[in-house]
């Protein structure tokens, strides 16, 4: 584990309503998302396709704050934007992160509850993909699923891709959904030929 980087914690846990206590077995579902139109378009696709009114769906973001660093020499250039220390502005991005964070789980709830789904928000801290094993690990968590903003093969060696990781190490089922933005590139999109 790396010391600068602190141990995944639940940040926020908040439920969108009240959940109805039923002795029927529910299927419990996490969705890892991000702020992105990936996101969007695997939540959609989760709704339309894969999701049960009576599923425990939780809807997880988690955030990835690593402490801004600079060489001694360079830190003097700090005291121009009203920070005291790199540690003052790494705490003020953290909380502006956290609320970010907040608002755009609490959106996400909103189209699950105007679907009908009854949805429990939660922001992890740590490493994305370690963050999101360890929560599912936890939780018991039946299946996950994760939006894949199709990285290119030069990409998932060099940053590593979060679905790629889920899948190989989740401790359940994992739904990888594409995202639709990227149709359409690489000539994987089929024209039809005009007569």
């Amino acid at each position: 584990p790396n010391p600068t980087m602190p141990s995944p914690t639940t940040l926020m846990k908040a439920n969108s309503q009240k959940k109805n206590s039923n002795s029927k077995m529910k299927r419990k579902v996490a969705i890892a998302l991000e702020s992105s139109p990936c996101s969007v378009d695997a939540l959609s696709w989760l709704i339309d396709n894969f999701l049960k009114d009576d599923d425990e769906v939780t809807l997880i973001h988690v955030l990835d704050l690593r402490p801004i660093v600079l060489p001694d020499k360079d830190r003097h250039k700090m005291e121009g934007f009203g920070y005291a220390s790199l540690e003052d502005l790494t705490k003020n991005l953290d909380k502006l992160y956290e609320k970010k964070a907040r608002e755009m789980i609490k959106e996400f709830q909103k189209i699950c509850l105007r679907s009908g789904l009854d949805t429990e928000g939660v922001i992890l801290q740590g490493k994305v993909k370690c963050a999101l094993c360890d929560f599912a690990l936890r939780e018991n968590i039946d299946v996950v699923a994760v939006g894949s903003r199709g990285l290119g093969a030069t990409s998932r060696i060099l940053i590593g891709s979060v679905s790629d990781y889920c899948v190989h190490n989740m401790p359940c089922p994992v739904i990888v959904v594409k995202c639709t933005e990227n149709k359409g590139k690489c000539g994987t999109k089929t024209e039809e030929k005009k007569k």
